[in-house]
C-alpha cells in the first residue's frame, strides 16, 4: 500500500496529460500511486497513458463521461493510500511537492489536510503575475474559506480518514466548477488545515479552463447548500447574502480582466445582493478591475483576503 494516492481526473486533455504525469514521476517522495480517472475522453488520452504502461505505479480507471466530481470519486474509490493528493491534467507539481506535504502532515496529526501555494502559468508554462493564495493560511480556516476559495485543487493533500468523515466530491451539484471548494469547506469546518507558503504547484491558465460564469454559478450553489445548515452563519461569522455577494464581486474582477463591460452587470448584482459588501476586499478588486489602470488593479489583487 503506497503512502500517497494521487488522483488525477481527466477529460480530453491529452495535450497536457503527459507533462502532468511526468511531474508526478519526478517527485522526490517516491512512495506513491497515480490513479488516472479518465472521464470518457475521446481524444488521444489512451495513447498518452500507453507511454507510461511500464510504470506499475500508474493505472487508469476509465468510465463514461460523468463530469469531474464523479470521476475524482471513482479515482478515490480505486486508490489505497492513507494520504490522497489531487491533480488536474493541465497542472503540474514542483518535485518537492509530495515530500513537503507528507512531512507537514506528519508533524500536524490534528490537521485533516494540507495545501500549498500555486503559481499561475500560461498555456506554454510561462509564469504569470498571480499566485494563489498570496499568503498561505493555516489552522481553523473555515470562516476565511467561506469568504472565498483560495485553495487550488492540485495543491491539496487530504487524509483518507478525513475524506471518510466528511464525504467525497458532491456529484449532485447542479453546476460544476466549485465542487472542490465544497469539499474544502466540509473539511475546514471539521479539521485544522495546514498551508505551506511555498509555490509547489503550477496552475495552467488557458482557453479550455472552466468558464468564469460557470464557476460563479457553481460557487453560489455551493454556498446555498452550505447555508442550509442554520449553524453555518454563526460559525463563519458572515451571512449567506454577504457570502454570495463576495463571490459575485470576486468573479466580476475575473470577467473585467478580459472585458470590463461584461463585469458591470455582475457588479450591480453584487450590490443588490448585499450592499455593505461594497466595502469588502473583493469589491475593491472588482471596482479596480472595472475602472482603474491595470497596474493599480494588479496591486490590489495581492492584498490579503
Amino acid at each position: 500500500m503506497p503512502a500517497v494516492s494521487v488522483v488525477l481526473a481527466t477529460y480530453n486533455q491529452a495535450h497536457w496529460l503527459g507533462e502532468t504525469i511526468e511531474s508526478v514521476r519526478a517527485q522526490t517522495f517516491a512512495d506513491w500511486e497515480l490513479v488516472v480517472a479518465d472521464d470518457g475522453s475521446t481524444d488521444d488520452t489512451a495513447d498518452v497513458l500507453a507511454r507510461f504502461a511500464s510504470d506499475q505505479r500508474i493505472r487508469c480507471v476509465a468510465g463514461a463521461h460523468a463530469e469531474r466530481a464523479a470521476a475524482r470519486n471513482r479515482g478515490i474509490a480505486a486508490s489505497t493510500g492513507e494520504l490522497v493528493a489531487f491533480l488536474d491534467a493541465d497542472d503540474t507539481w514542483h518535485p518537492e511537492k509530495l515530500a513537503r506535504q507528507v512531512a507537514v502532515l506528519a508533524a500536524a496529526p490534528e490537521a485533516g489536510a494540507c495545501y500549498a501555494v500555486a503559481r499561475f502559468v500560461d498555456g506554454a508554462g510561462r509564469p504569470l503575475d498571480v499566485r494563489k493564495p498570496p499568503h498561505a493560511l493555516s489552522g481553523l480556516i473555515f470562516s476565511r474559506l467561506v469568504r472565498g476559495n483560495f485553495i487550488i485543487l492540485a495543491s491539496m493533500m487530504v487524509r483518507r480518514r478525513s475524506l471518510e468523515a466528511v464525504g467525497v466530491f458532491d456529484a449532485t451539484l447542479p453546476v460544476f466548477g466549485c465542487e472542490d471548494w465544497d469539499l474544502w469547506l466540509r473539511l475546514a469546518r471539521r479539521y485544522a488545515i495546514v498551508g505551506i507558503d511555498e509555490e509547489l504547484v503550477r496552475y495552467r491558465v488557458h482557453d479550455a479552463n472552466t468558464r468564469p460564469e460557470q464557476v460563479m454559478a457553481s460557487g453560489l450553489a455551493v454556498l446555498d447548500r452550505l447555508y442550509a445548515d442554520p449553524a453555518v452563519a454563526r460559525e463563519a461569522g458572515i451571512g449567506l447574502a454577504a457570502a454570495r455577494a463576495r463571490h459575485m464581486w470576486y468573479h466580476a474582477s475575473i470577467l473585467a480582466a478580459h472585458d470590463r463591460g461584461t463585469a458591470l452587470p455582475l457588479v450591480g448584482r453584487a450590490l443588490r445582493e448585499h450592499p455593505p459588501t461594497l466595502f469588502s476586499r473583493p469589491a475593491a478588486g472588482a471596482l479596480a478591475a472595472v475602472g482603474l489602470p491595470r497596474a493599480v488593479e494588479r496591486a490590489l489583487r495581492v492584498l490579503p483576503i
